[in-house]
């Protein structure tokens, strides 16, 4: 072989061998996760589809992708068998997770806590020219409970059996968006969903008409609250939907971003630490201001103890770092 030759094919592989290493370099960099969320038409999609659009934006070494889901109970079997890294954390659906109750048939081990990121609260709408004023006044009615495997499914089904109304309402299983355009057709009466203010769907309803917000008080509230102390009594603020110019009370919760625990330390910590900075927090409200709830009452160490919520350590880290002392009882 000539001398040219071996030049050249030195040459030639060297490129190669850096190409390659290269490209694996710039692969490692890129960690790529999902968080899963909600479908469209609600505020889960829109608030966690931020999150997702800031740590794919801003990190150099972790992506993350926006995954469409049926709601918080998928969201949290998602991330229990790893089939997503990160996920909408209902703090209601987690205490029962965590314990092996309802719906989770073995007590879970694998959702960790990051932080908060806001708090839902449930939504019951019919239209105004309808006249129903109350959950009482649903009785031979439809209602959308939402698809089966979301939280709307069933905070509706208990609140719907503590009215008295089980096997008195026609159940519907619809997308939020759907049924936000099946009420204006006249295909159904009410349609319900635990939200941020504003709900995108409600929103999208009260749009076409105004609307009236049904409340969630005397002994179907008290009743909910004894049930989960996750739950806590709430109002949705007048002026917010068309048709709503007094503060509704209803009942709702903290919105965790959780993650599985078996995530590397230093993804989870990359996350949080975009998720809770200046700049993250200013990008994430301008997706929704339901991100505000949570930025207000971060990092809610002594709430994630309440719910049985162990702490991932990324996040620990970062929590640490800001000069917050973490728990015993959650590491």
């Amino acid at each position: 072989m000539n001398l040219v030759r071996k030049v050249f094919l030195l040459v030639l592989v060297t490129v190669f061998a850096v190409s390659f290493s290269a490209s694996g370099v710039f692969a490692a960099k890129r960690v790529k996760t999902a968080v899963a969320t909600a479908g469209p038409g609600a505020a889960a999609y829109v608030i966690w589809g931020g999150l997702a659009a800031l740590v794919s934006k801003e990190s150099k070494t972790v992506e993350m992708n926006n995954l469409t889901t049926r709601g918080a109970v998928e969201d949290i079997r998602l991330v229990e068998t790893g089939k997503a890294e990160f996920g909408l954390g209902v703090a209601t659906l987690l205490r029962l997770a965590f314990a092996g109750k309802k719906m989770f048939k073995k007590k879970y081990t694998n959702n960790c806590g990051l932080g908060p990121a806001t708090a839902s609260k449930f939504h019951i709408g019919v239209k105004k020219s309808s006249g129903i004023k109350t959950v009482a006044d649903l009785k031979g009615k439809r209602v959308s409970y939402a698809k089966k495997g979301s939280s709307t499914h069933f905070m509706t089904r208990t609140i719907i059996k503590l009215a008295g109304l089980k096997g008195k309402v026609r159940e519907e299983n619809l997308n939020w968006n759907v049924a936000a355009d099946a009420i204006k057709d006249n295909r159904l009466d009410a349609f319900t969903i635990p939200n941020p203010v504003p709900s995108p769907a409600f929103v999208k309803f009260s749009t076409a008409q105004p609307i009236t917000l049904l409340p969630v008080e005397g002994n179907i509230l008290k009743q909910m609250l004894k049930m989960n102390p996750a739950y806590f009594p709430i109002t949705i603020e007048g002026g917010v939907y068309d048709g709503v110019d007094k503060p509704v009370p209803t009942i709702g919760y903290t919105a965790w971003t959780i993650v599985g625990c078996n995530v590397p330390n230093d993804v989870v910590y990359e996350v949080t630490r975009l998720n809770y900075s200046k700049a993250g927090m200013d990008f994430l409200l301008k997706v929704h201001k339901g991100w505000n709830t949570g930025f207000s009452i971060m990092p809610a160490l002594d709430q994630m103890a309440a719910i049985g919520m162990k702490i991932h350590p990324g996040a620990a880290r970062y929590w640490k770092e800001k000069g917050h002392k973490i728990p015993a009882s959650i590491q």
